[in-house]
């Protein structure tokens, strides 16, 4: 039965103390009061200077970016144009004389809009001069032979155009140079302005936030340290936390967690202790059945008898090893023992779980594919043969009635891979992660006649990682695909000196 959350709160404060702000929403209250306030203001009195400035800037640069792009156009159309004109007096080829009038309908068009948005009579009489000068061209080119004197005598009053575009550009140009000075001098006062409005608002803001952060930061590093030490699984140490009420009241209310999470760690080891001898004596009696058969005590067996009694006392095996670990294995503590590391190749382990899983392969005609080399390793042929045995036990338990079982082995980045792929519904990819807790159930369908325990990939990966190496699920379009990689072994003179060490996991 779940204790009830204790109703217990802080102490009531004492002397000066009571003149403090109880809870974290009335700190906050105060410096809303005593510091944002003064801050909008300035924020307000920045935002109208801003504003200002942002749309003088912006018409600055609209403005002149395209009095300056459409000086520049006109200038490229009038290089185009003298180009075409020059070439037409030499080789007399009509097709120029159409480019021309091509470029001069553009070149009448741009001036008409720079025109239109000019200010400065000196820039307006220069762009009507060069919109007439560009009609008198043309039609001297059109009505004049080539190469005549008047048509080449003609040309020389590019030049004159060339001028007037530059100095439009450089006209342009300076007066957009002008009014970003007067945009930086305007900037310069503002900033003064607001440095004065800062230097006035911050000592106040800084001093109240100091006194804030002193009165609530602490106390919730305290929390986050409690927090910390629960998820941690250590649960010895009375939590005590400190500061407003409602922060006080978040320490009770994890005080009376960590009192419960130490009842159910009881709880949980006493079954565990009852659970060891409820399991062991069935399996007990039927290794000793097993045993009994396989000897030929109760009759004569046939080959295939023998084989399938053989697997019986495989599985027992395991099914014993898989009980201790369960018994060992909680969400608080895990199995820790030392790495025996010897030199081998997974293929003949993988043949030996193959083998041992024959029958309900054979129940749902299920095909195995294998391409497995004799890369070698160092690793723990027992807790090795944990991890591929959940795999493909998995493999066989989720894969429908006729499917492929995939198992391959390679090497990448230095690293073996082995990669074991089924047909089933597979894993979604919100729980690629959560199917490696503890006790964990997945709410992936299968056809099994047993629910899994939510421990064996849990235990799978701990396994692996002791190994220095790791187990993932992999995104696979259909199925389920799982990746084991472990370190390779390094060759020596002497023997076998694995890249993972002998230590606890």
């Amino acid at each position: 039965m779940v204790s009830a959350i204790p109703e217990q709160g802080p102490a009531r404060p004492r002397g000066i103390a009571r003149l403090y702000p109880r809870k974290v929403m009335h700190w906050v209250a105060i410096g809303i009061c005593l510091v944002v306030l003064p801050l909008l203001i300035a924020v307000a009195s920045a935002t109208l200077f801003m504003r200002e400035l942002a749309l003088d800037s912006q018409t600055t640069v609209l403005e002149g970016t395209e009095s300056i792009r459409l000086s520049r156009t006109l200038n490229d159309l009038l290089l185009g144009m003298e180009r075409n004109a020059r070439v037409y007096q030499v080789i007399g080829d009509t097709k120029l004389l159409t480019n021309y009038k091509d470029l001069q309908a553009q070149f009448d068009s741009v001036a008409a809009e720079l025109l239109e948005g000019e200010e400065n009579l000196e820039s307006a009489r220069q762009i009507s001069q060069l919109r007439a000068t560009a009609v008198e061209l043309f039609s001297v080119f059109t009505n004049e032979p080539p190469n005549s004197s008047l048509a080449v005598n003609s040309l020389q009053r590019f030049n004159t155009m060339r001028d007037l575009t530059r100095s439009l550009v450089d006209r342009n140009s300076q007066a957009i140079e002008d009014r970003v000075k007067g945009i930086h001098a305007y900037a310069r006062r503002g900033q003064s302005i607001l440095l004065w409005e800062a230097l006035m608002v911050v000592p106040v803001a800084a001093g109240l936030g100091l006194v804030i952060m002193y009165r609530v930061s602490k106390p919730m590093r305290d929390l986050d340290r409690s927090i910390r030490r629960l998820g941690a699984g250590d649960i010895d140490e009375p939590i005590k936390v400190g500061g407003p009420q409602d922060i006080q009241a978040l320490g009770y209310r994890l005080e009376w967690l960590r009192q419960r999470l130490g009842e159910l760690a009881n709880q949980k080891r006493i079954f565990l202790q009852h659970i060891s001898h409820e399991l062991k004596t069935p399996l007990a009696s039927i290794r000793e059945g097993t045993n009994l058969l396989q000897g030929q005590v109760v009759g004569v067996l046939n080959e295939q008898q023998l084989e399938v009694v053989g697997i019986l006392e495989s599985s027992s095996v395991q099914l014993q090893r898989r009980i201790e670990d369960l018994l060992a294995f909680s969400i608080s503590d895990e199995p820790r023992s030392e790495l025996m590391l010897d030199s081998m190749v997974l293929k003949p382990l993988i043949q030996e779980v193959i083998y041992r899983h024959e029958l309900p392969m054979r129940a749902k005609n299920l095909q195995l594919k294998m391409d497995v080399r004799n890369t070698r390793i160092a690793a723990d042929s027992e807790k090795l043969d944990a991890i591929i045995d959940n795999l493909v036990s998995n493999a066989v338990k989720f894969s429908p009635d006729n499917g492929v079982i995939r198992i391959s082995e390679s090497v990448q980045n230095g690293r073996l891979q082995l990669d074991v792929i089924d047909a089933g519904p597979g894993i979604h990819p919100s729980e690629a992660e959560k199917i490696f807790q503890p006790f964990y159930q997945s709410s992936t369908p299968y056809s099994g006649h047993l629910k899994g325990t939510g421990l064996g990939l849990a235990i799978a990966r701990l396994y692996a990682r002791m190994h220095r190496g790791d187990l993932n699920v992999i995104e696979c379009k259909a199925g389920a695909h799982m990746q084991l990689t472990l370190p390779l072994a390094i060759e020596r003179e002497n023997g076998v000196q694995p890249t993972c060490t002998r230590e606890s996991a």
